[in-house]
């Protein structure tokens, strides 16, 4: 029997290293607080996503992230069922595509450049409390520190040990990678395309990447049973001639529900961990970085002032993001079960893709477009209208 070797100890270990993880490191690096990133693989690795970093997300960082862009999106194509386009545009760049192995990796850096440690490779196997230390063990170390931070996506194992949070729904999404030649990757230069209705319960997607599509389909979790065939029946619906498949994979959305707990004692969760994921356009990037960088000062408050607790993390949680959570669960309810509607106000109103324009230069939220509708009476009166 091999025996477990203690490592020193840390002021939070932080397991995961996402936008999440990395942007927490990063925030408590900056003052000063000793800070372990631990990652369960080795970086940079491959991650399945449709790698949208939205303006509205960017904007939360201090640094510039262009170097790791891999285009810059001005115009969204939104059809249904594969027919004819509503194409929305803008002058300032509405998302920035990015491969999250590069961008992530990126955003590590940024936090060791600092002084946070960083060991990848790191699986963990348990995490206990144990009065004001928590142990965190790997294969054959464990490390120590007052606090820790699950940063671990869906598969959260820091919630899982502790048993933290309950509540969450699931979406799936299918995506792969493909190559196609270059007068057709040319077409989708700064531009993305949605279809609502071809996937029951979801939507696809085409993201374009430097030398290469990022394609994919999601859906509720209990609309899973044939996505596999919609993710080829999109694929093929394209006319993206001769292409080729250099990866291909799955992975959960996690979004909360109401009552969804974010903390627990000495440990908080952070973005996917904590199923702060979109429910209506699954995007978990924006939320990922915002709930570090709302976890970082509560942290601070913790341990440089002494004071008990992180329940003020979920207090602001609750605030910032579960409120426009739940509005944006509502909406995925009507949209979700009625895309044909969705498609329509879109086509009905310019006034529709202003709100989603804004949205992504994060210049509105779903609690002032509810405003500025009047409600779900509005909502429902503009539907009816279509």
């Amino acid at each position: 029997m091999g025996f477990l070797l203690l490592e020193q100890s840390y002021d939070v270990i932080i397991v995961g290293a996402g936008p999440a993880g990395a942007t927490l490191a990063y925030e408590l690096a900056k003052k000063g607080i000793r800070v372990l990133l631990l990652e369960k693989e080795r970086l940079p690795r491959y991650k399945c996503c449709a790698g949208g970093v939205t303006s509205k997300a960017a904007k939360l960082l201090d640094f510039d992230i262009s170097e790791v862009v891999e285009d810059v999106i001005h115009k969204v194509s939104f059809t249904f069922n594969l027919g004819s386009p509503y194409l929305g545009q803008h002058s300032q760049p509405l998302i920035h595509t990015v491969m999250r192995d590069v961008f992530d990796h990126f955003l590590v850096k940024k936090a060791q450049q600092l002084g946070a440690m960083l060991i990848d490779g790191q699986k963990i196997t348990q995490v206990q409390v144990d009065g004001d230390w928590v142990e965190v063990s790997t294969a054959d170390r464990i490390f120590r520190s007052p606090l820790v931070v699950g940063a671990d996506g869906a598969n959260s194992a820091v919630a899982r040990e502790l048993g933290i949070g309950r509540d969450i729904r699931y979406l799936v999404a299918i995506e792969s990678e493909i190559v196609v030649p270059d007068e057709e990757l040319a077409k989708w230069k700064t531009r993305i395309q949605i279809d609502l209705g071809c996937i029951p319960g979801g939507y696809a997607w085409v993201f374009p990447k430097r030398d290469h599509l990022s394609i994919g389909v999601g859906c509720l979790s209990s609309k899973t049973r044939h996505l596999k065939h919609y993710h080829q029946k999109f694929l093929n619906s394209l006319n993206i001639g001769n292409y080729a498949i250099t990866r291909s994979g799955s992975h959960l959305i996690p979004t909360c529900t109401k009552g969804r707990l974010v903390w627990q004692n000495r440990a908080l969760l952070l973005g996917d961990a904590a199923g702060l994921a979109d429910p209506l356009t699954g995007e978990g990037i924006y939320n990922a970085i915002l709930s570090a960088q709302l976890a970082a000062p509560v942290i601070e408050d913790s341990l440089v002032r002494g004071k008990v607790g992180l329940q003020d993390y979920q207090e602001i949680v609750e605030r910032k993001i579960m409120s426009e959570l739940r509005m944006a669960r509502t909406l995925s309810k009507f949209f979700v079960r009625f895309p044909h509607l969705a498609f329509g106000m879109l086509n009905q109103s310019d006034g529709v893709w202003t709100a989603l324009r804004n949205l992504m230069l994060g210049e509105t939220g779903y609690a002032a477009i509810k405003r500025e509708v009047g409600g779900f009476k509005g909502i429902f009166l503009r539907l009816l209208r279509i």
